[in-house]
């Protein structure tokens, strides 16, 4: 038995707990994108926010492409989230402490993707 490729099962867990919590941050944003909400102003939604909302679309790409490259997901989503941020700075020109929730979601399954990339990584060399 080969055991030189087994990977780990620190890092399947840590694989696992990624993949779930991304599932549960990309239900958590298209609830927030779907679901209606109790405003009164349900007009056409401006192309700079159709923009901005794409940002965010993209950061949750980004996890989706975690579950096969985990690296190239993890950083793109990372990235995602800090472009959308100063865009909206850019064209709103202001910051809302209310965009940490996204973050919250987003970035900690993330984050464990990039670890678990490395920890396995770092096996493979041993």
């Amino acid at each position: 038995m080969n055991t030189s490729n087994a990977v780990p099962r620190s890092v399947k867990i840590i694989r696992w707990t990624a993949r779930i919590w991304s599932i549960l941050a990309i239900a958590f944003a298209l609830m927030i994108f779907f679901l209606p909400d109790d405003s009164s102003s349900a007009g056409p939604i401006a192309a700079v926010d159709k923009f901005l909302l794409s940002l965010t679309g993209l950061a949750m790409l980004g996890l989706f492409i975690a579950w096969r490259w985990e690296l190239v997901g993890g950083i793109f989503t990372i990235v995602m989230l800090f472009v959308r941020e100063i865009a909206w700075v850019i064209i709103k020109g202001n910051w809302l402490v209310g965009f940490l929730v996204l973050w919250f979601f987003f970035l900690p399954p993330a984050i464990l993707f990039l670890i678990a990339w490395r920890q396995e990584r770092k096996t493979k060399k041993a």
